[in-house]
């Protein structure tokens, strides 16, 4: 693949025509969806919509079948001449996915590590650093999750609630330029919820980029500059918060909306 860059458009993340099969059943078919620097991109939908599976696409934790995604102005993928997917290069593609941070339903925390070894581990193995170049940017994030104090405690002493803000900020010591989150809050109970989602919201008052798959209807219409509705593998509306909920376009995203509000 040759070394595409895109003229800046705005966008942050752009996926044009993204196809995903798994055993020849299509799961993503033909998704278009830009994300734009600053936005935070709700993506709402009912289980087996394919949410997860393009935030997964998206990051390459699963490859496309064909399409293209674009990261900040890079092509991570596009199609060849056969209209398969190709990747760029591992070193090329490795440089556009550090770009991107990912927060999982689990925390997938290292349970031998401390909370603060969990958030130096990534930038001394991926980038090299060391310690003492680390170890500030890191309390300072845990301070920012309001956990500096938990900082040498070690994952199983932690709340489930405590052990997401852990999770975001490991993921924000790679410095990403976006942030996507795959239902931050699915394996906790409503308190714990109310914190992770406090500081998601804090980072989108700091305009982090972020794309949150998520099942809480409150923070998508609070939180949100933008929603997306998916069924069945595709996008069937998309719209500011204000409209989605007072105004959908679309009988499915009325049925969807009519069975999660009621």
């Amino acid at each position: 693949m040759p070394n595409t860059l895109i003229e800046d458009n705005g966008a942050m993340v752009q996926v044009t025509g993204l196809t995903k099969q798994f055993g020849g059943l299509t799961v993503l078919d033909g998704i278009d969806i830009t994300i734009r620097r600053g936005e935070v991109v709700a993506v709402l939908g009912p289980s087996g919509s394919g949410k997860s599976t393009l935030l997964r696409c998206m990051n390459r934790l699963e490859e496309i079948d064909s399409g293209s995604i674009v990261v900040g102005g890079e092509t991570l993928v596009e199609n060849d001449e056969t209209g398969k997917a190709r990747y760029a290069v591992p070193a090329r593609a490795g440089k556009i996915l550090a770009r991107m941070g990912m927060v999982f339903q689990q925390f997938n925390l290292f349970p031998h590590m401390s909370v603060i070894e969990n958030l130096m581990a990534a930038p001394k193995i991926v980038k090299g650093q060391t310690d003492e170049e680390i170890r500030p940017a890191a309390e300072e994030l845990l301070r920012k999750v309001g956990l500096f104090d938990k900082r040498d405690v070690y994952p199983y002493r932690l709340s489930g609630g405590q052990q997401q803000r852990v999770a975001i900020a490991r993921a924000l010591a790679m410095r990403p330029e976006i942030l996507l989150f795959d239902e931050p809050t699915s394996a906790l109970d409503p308190e714990l919820t109310v914190e992770v989602l406090r500081t998601i919201r804090q980072l989108a008052e700091e305009k982090m980029t972020m794309v949150v798959v998520t099942h809480e209807m409150s923070f998508a219409r609070d939180v949100a500059s933008r929603i997306v509705f998916m069924d069945a593998g595709r996008i069937i509306e998309e719209n500011t918060p204000q409209e989605f909920f007072l105004n959908p376009q679309e009988e499915r995203t009325r049925c969807f909306l009519r069975n999660m509000l009621d």
